[in-house]
């Protein structure tokens, strides 16, 4: 019976000088374990070993690949926006001359009426004073005034006209280059795949790291990425600056040209019958006539401002003040 309950008691001794002894940091006689290996949680991210030769080339290759899809859709979009763009132009060079010649019927209608009828601002337009000198001249000196000054101010007035449609001109097909500028970005660089480059670019750019296995992969990429771009903009930019200088410089543009050349023929002969249709209805009695008009008209205004008398001001007199008497004096001491 004895043997029965050793083994049980044997047991349970032995249990509790295992938890005493793991209590003290002690087993059985040992040293106590050194737990130095770093938990799962906090060890570093695995590092990739460096990239083979073969995974390299394959990069390289992809990249290559890659690389002359990209350029073939941006050849194939350059030639398409230039075709695009050349038509375009061509077609608002043509709306800009028709407008020149709207604007150019207008202009000569209002020149020649002008010329016409009496003008009180001459002296203001052309610094050219002619009353009331003129009410003394005769026939010889008006056709004498007319071939001097007059004509030379309707040249004036053609060469101020030409320069501000050369203006509007050049100020409209500038607009137009420059709105078809704006289909680089508009409709090229907005494409999700360039979008996508110029991001992971740009960010390697800034925050690349050469101790990335894949470091040369990333500087090839972003290479091809920067001689892709150089490579655009500057063809970009050649193909604007060579529509501006056809359509929006003047001196390059046959359609204005030809519209300049022939309005100048057009007004030289013009000016020809005008004189001669001026002098012979002898234009400057309706001057004088339309003059008398002009200063009865006006008097009636300078009189009535005249007669305004201006309001007259309140004036506040102040009273002097007066002095007591030496009576009044004497009264009060009283």
């Amino acid at each position: 019976m004895k043997s029965i309950f050793v083994l049980p008691l044997a047991s349970i001794a032995l249990f509790a000088l295992s938890a005493a002894a793991v209590k003290q940091g002690c087993c059985y006689g040992m040293n106590p374990a050194k737990f130095n290996s770093v938990p799962l949680c906090k060890k570093p991210s695995y590092i990739r070993p460096p990239l083979t030769t073969l995974e390299v080339e394959e990069y390289y290759r992809r990249l290559d690949v890659s690389d002359l899809e990209k350029k073939y859709e941006w050849d194939c979009f350059f030639e398409h926006q230039k075709d695009k763009i050349e038509k375009y132009l061509s077609a608002q060079m043509d709306h800009a001359v028709q407008k020149m010649e709207k604007d150019w019927d207008e202009w000569m209608r209002k020149t020649e009426n002008k010329w016409m009828h009496f003008n009180p601002d001459m002296q203001k337009e052309y610094n050219c004073s002619v009353y009331p000198e003129a009410l003394k001249w005769g026939v010889t000196k008006w056709i004498s005034w007319f071939h001097e000054k007059g004509l030379s101010c309707l040249k004036k007035d053609f060469q101020k006209y030409i320069a501000s449609a050369r203006k509007a001109y050049r100020d409209y097909m500038l607009s137009c280059v420059l709105e078809m500028n704006k289909s680089y970005a508009k409709e090229f660089c907005s494409r999700p795949w360039k979008l996508y480059d110029d991001y992971v670019c740009k960010k390697w750019e800034k925050r690349g790291s050469r101790d990335s296995p894949f470091y040369v992969i990333m500087r090839l990429q972003w290479c091809q990425w920067a001689n892709r771009n150089r490579r655009e903009k500057e063809q970009w930019k050649n193909l604007m600056q060579e529509m501006a200088k056809k359509y929006v410089n003047v001196l390059n543009c046959p359609d204005y040209r030809d519209w300049k050349k022939d309005k100048m023929d057009f007004y030289k002969e013009w000016l020809r019958t005008f004189t001669k249709a001026w002098i012979t209805d002898e234009q400057w009695t309706k001057w004088t006539e339309e003059r008398k008009q002009y200063i009865l008209t006006k008097k009636p205004d300078t009189q009535k401002s005249a007669g305004k008398k201006p309001a007259a001001k309140k004036t506040t007199t102040k009273k002097p003040a007066t002095k007591k008497t030496t009576t009044q004096k004497k009264n009060v001491k009283t």
